[in-house]
This record gives structure tokens, sequence and C-alpha cells, in this order.
């Protein structure tokens, strides 16, 4: 499962290369599984042909999430709404 996830990992990254058309400045992995040298190497030996691989390990989703609700309610950004 592990491995078969790296793959998928690595195939949607080199789908959103070539929209991009291959003008890709890095590759950044982060969240949580980044704290896996095992499976961030999976990923990278895949896909660091595109660009360079960059490894920010961490779960800043809360904090992200936290900013941007301090940011609406301040009046600086609208609310979105993704239903």
């Amino acid at each position: 499962v592990y491995e078969a996830m790296a793959y998928q990992v690595a195939r949607e990254i080199g789908a959103r290369a070539a929209v991009l058309e291959g003008r890709v400045d890095a590759v950044v992995l982060t969240g949580g599984l980044a704290y896996s040298e095992s499976f961030t190497g999976r990923i990278a030996s895949r896909v660091a042909f595109i660009a360079p691989v960059r490894v920010y390990p961490g779960e800043d989703e809360s904090a992200a999430l936290a900013e941007g609700a301090l940011r609406v309610l301040r009046g600086e950004e609208e609310p979105r709404n993704y239903a």
C-alpha cells in the first residue's frame, strides 16, 4: 500500500508538471508523511527529473485554517464556499 501511495503521488506530480508545461521551480513535499524518508525518497526518485525536490515535514493545516479564519473575521478576505 505504501509503495502504491508513493507511486500515485508521483503520478499526480507528473500530471501537474505536464499541465504547467514543465515550468516547475520545485516539487514540495509536506505534511505528516513527509517525516518518512522512505516515503519521500520513493516519490523523489520518480519526480526529481522535473525539478528539485524539497521536503518540509510537519502538519501546519490547523494553523493555516486558523489564519484564514482570522483574515475573514478581520475583513481582509472574503469567505469561500466550496460546496
